[in-house]
């Protein structure tokens, strides 16, 4: 956004908002604070403090509140970033249009990936789509399930593919589909011919890496682990799926994963899938996420289809 103003006609009056102003009260919004928003709009935290002050003396009401752990915006300050980012989307969508119109031949999408999802949406979904549109730019954010919500809520991703993320009001799953944990082995492991379904107990006996809390997967295990009394016997944490799956092709234990993940190494034999008897690892979820009420661009609403037709994680797992 740059500055200048926004107005409508409203009878005699018209009613105007300084776009430098709106800027930086909703990255303000969007960081929870005005040091973060100074940082991401490149200009000093008394600018952004100067501009929302002016901004809420235009509207005559306080748009947002000051507290030790940040900033939140008020009543009449969530009704403002509702309205400005729908102002936003639907200026997005507009482009996209006449874009469309001209047969879809450039634009951006951005998309929020968990980190699960990268080979699968590289090699099934990306590789195919940019074929047919390839005048498109992709900016792709990897980060766990959490940030790619937050992604969602702030407008920064058109789309997120996130594993186990939970329901909420603002955000609208497009597809969804059963993902299970499974457990992943060397098929030169002396875990190879371990028989299926493997149990709670005894997984709990195998030498395992396992992904950290904050990722999907993790919070899957650490429930699971919390609803058994159990804990497994992690020789190695991380939120790093190539150290999950070279731990595996090492032969130097198990680790738990969805199939999905690692299509590649099941594909040329490097690793194999186990099923697994515990109910909360069955529940697994792979989504196709967008924010709701927020309306995509043509190229981004077909991206979405693309996705749901073309990666192995949305394809049903009977």
């Amino acid at each position: 956004m740059v500055g200048g103003a926004i107005g409508c006609d409203e009878g005699p009056s018209v009613f105007k908002i300084d776009t430098a102003q709106s800027a930086s009260f909703l990255v303000a919004c969007e960081e929870g604070s005005i040091r973060s928003a100074s940082e991401r709009l490149g200009v000093e935290p008394s600018t952004i403090s100067r501009q929302i002050k002016a901004l809420e003396k235009s509207l005559g009401t306080a748009l947002i509140e000051r507290g030790r752990k940040g900033v939140r915006p008020t009543e009449a300050g969530t009704l403002l970033r509702t309205y400005l980012q729908h102002q936003r989307s639907e200026q997005e969508a507009l482009l996209s249009e006449f874009d469309a119109l001209k047969g879809m031949r450039r634009g951006e999408l951005v998309i929020a990936v968990g980190d699960g999802f990268i080979s699968d949406f590289v090699g099934n979904a990306l590789q195919s789509y940019k074929a047919a549109f390839p005048g498109f730019t992709y900016d792709l954010l990897s980060g766990s399930t959490e940030q790619i919500l937050h992604a969602l809520r702030t407008d920064h991703a058109h789309i997120g593919l996130a594993y186990n993320a939970g329901t909420e009001r603002a955000i609208r799953s497009v597809a969804r589909v059963r993902q299970p944990l499974e457990l992943l082995v060397s098929p030169t492991s002396q875990w190879a011919d371990l028989p299926e379904p493997v149990t709670m107990p005894q997984l709990e006996t195998l030498p395992a890496a396992l992904l950290k809390t904050g990722s999907g997967v993790g919070d899957m295990i650490a429930l699971a682990e919390a609803n058994n009394a159990v804990r497994l016997q992690a020789v190695v944490r991380s939120n790093s799926l190539a150290v999950l799956r070279n731990f595996v092709r090492e032969g130097l234990g198990v680790t738990v994963l969805p199939a999905f993940v690692v299509s590649g190494e099941v594909a040329d034999g490097t690793i194999i899938t186990k099923r697994l008897d515990i109910p909360e690892f069955s529940k697994g979820m792979a989504s196709v996420l967008t924010r709701q009420g927020r309306r995509l661009p043509e190229g981004a609403t077909r991206l979405v289809n693309h996705i749901t037709r073309s990666m192995v994680a949305f394809q049903a797992n009977d």
